[in-house]
């Protein structure tokens, strides 16, 4: 009887241990407001294209230059900046990464000049790549080494509300108060995000020394490894540097495939449903299923992250591809908007679940050494972004439908690829002992 009761109450134990609790939960949902605020900003311009161009009396086009000239910003200075961040506490950058968003918030707010919005953009993208490199690795720190997966979909759900309610909310304030004004209020928020991250990272806190020994204390990047196959191990032994590159190589493709299509999203969806009206609708299903993909990945990228993977970029081929169907369908403008809408939520909800599957897997295969694998990561994602977009412009050219047909293409190709050749690392076993709760020791 005592024997069994024993039992029990070390799985009950280990279940403990294995759970996220309520303290690191709502560090999460802080870490996640960084990456709403960071996104919303990065994606301003969109819905106030207009009224900015209007105000400042330059070109819309030229105001479109704000977006993709901050992607290449940010993929130019990303790894310099990341190695100039590791000469302070992840913590401090991360902090100092959300002041710089401030001061370009506020720049954009008090702009008079496209020179000065120029500005603003710059100063926002030299510190992207800091922020979106050291937040996942961050929120690993917070949560037991095997839930590393539901960690980083957490923090990428803030990224995916951004999506939902941030640029939409922000396009709808600024209708109603102005862009300037809009961008001081996003200012604020920003604020009150860098307080609570102040908290949520215990900056505030004394220096706790780390046990000799314990997992992550040297950087504190060790965000959870340990494969049967040996490369998860790199956690403890180092970056499994081919299969980082890899990887992140294969995450290029598939962001490319991605922002080919999305960058056109407006033109695409009037060619395949004939009509413009539909945007708006499709852009807030697109948006809602990326939400529910960042749940779903959440769920399982901990337990199953191969097999999440596969299934993950199935449905992206499956959603882009629709569209290629739902474009050539017959039967009126109703049945291809619906074709339209099943693809596009297809297509959203697995390409909010791609982000956590590769930013997690980069994580495992590189160990201690998560930082700076993460800016290569973030890095690739915006050459993916600005190759994307070219390669769609030199499409758009040609046919719209060449659009989704290339994105299909080299979605099946990166399907293949993460079937055959297995870029993403398996889960962790988790282990339960008396000595260590299974945390990574958070390096602020």
């Amino acid at each position: 009887m005592s024997g069994g009761t024993g039992a029990r109450d070390r799985t009950d134990g280990a279940r403990a241990r294995d759970r996220i609790d309520a303290s690191a939960a709502v560090r999460l949902a802080v870490l996640a407001s960084a990456t709403f605020v960071y996104v919303t900003f990065e994606v301003f311009p969109v819905g106030l294209l207009q009224d900015i161009a209007r105000d400042l009396d330059v070109p819309a086009g030229r105001v479109g230059l704000l977006i993709s000239g901050y992607a290449v910003v940010a993929a130019v200075v990303t790894v310099p900046t990341v190695a100039l961040a590791s000469r302070v506490s992840r913590g401090a950058a991360l902090v100092v990464s959300l002041l710089v968003l401030v001061v370009a918030e506020v720049l954009a707010g008090f702009a008079t000049s496209f020179a000065m919005m120029v500005v603003s953009r710059v100063a926002a993208a030299l510190t992207h790549g800091v922020l979106w490199s050291l937040i996942a690795p961050a929120a690993a720190t917070l949560v037991p080494r095997h839930r590393v997966g539901t960690a980083t979909a957490a923090v990428f759900g803030g990224s995916t509300l951004a999506a939902i309610a941030g640029s939409p909310g922000t396009t709808l304030i600024g209708e109603l108060i102005g862009w300037r004004a809009t961008a001081l209020v996003l200012a604020a928020a920003t604020v009150a995000v860098t307080v609570g991250l102040v908290w949520a990272l215990g900056l505030y806190e004394p220096a706790r020394p780390a046990a000799a020994g314990t997992p992550g204390t040297d950087a504190g990047t060790d965000a959870g490894t340990g494969d049967p196959d040996g490369t998860a191990g790199a956690g403890r032994r180092g970056a499994h540097w081919p299969r980082v590159l890899t990887l992140c190589a294969v995450a290029v493709v598939l962001i490319s495939a991605h922002f080919l299509s999305y960058t056109y999203f407006a033109v695409l969806v009037t060619e395949v449903t004939g009509s413009s009206a539909a945007t708006v609708g499709l852009l807030a299903v697109f948006g809602c299923a990326g939400a529910v993909g960042t749940w779903l990945v959440g769920r399982y990228n901990d337990t199953v992250p191969r097999r999440t993977a596969s299934v993950t970029i199935t449905v992206f081929a499956v959603g882009v591809g629709l569209l290629v169907v739902a474009s050539v369908l017959g039967g009126g403008v109703l049945a291809r908007g619906t074709a339209a809408a099943v693809a596009v939520a297809l297509w959203g909800g697995a390409f909010a679940a791609a982000g956590p599957v590769f930013q997690t897997g980069v994580m495992r295969l590189a160990g201690p050494e998560a930082d700076r694998a993460s800016s290569v990561y973030v890095t690739g994602f915006q050459i993916g972004i600005a190759s994307g977009s070219a390669l769609g412009a030199a499409l758009l050219g040609r046919s719209v439908l060449w659009l989704p047909v290339t994105s299909t293409v080299l979605v099946a190709l990166v399907l293949l690829v993460v079937l055959v050749r297995h870029p993403v690392p398996t889960a962790e076993v988790p282990h339960h002992d008396d000595q260590d709760d299974g945390h990574v020791e958070v390096r602020l």
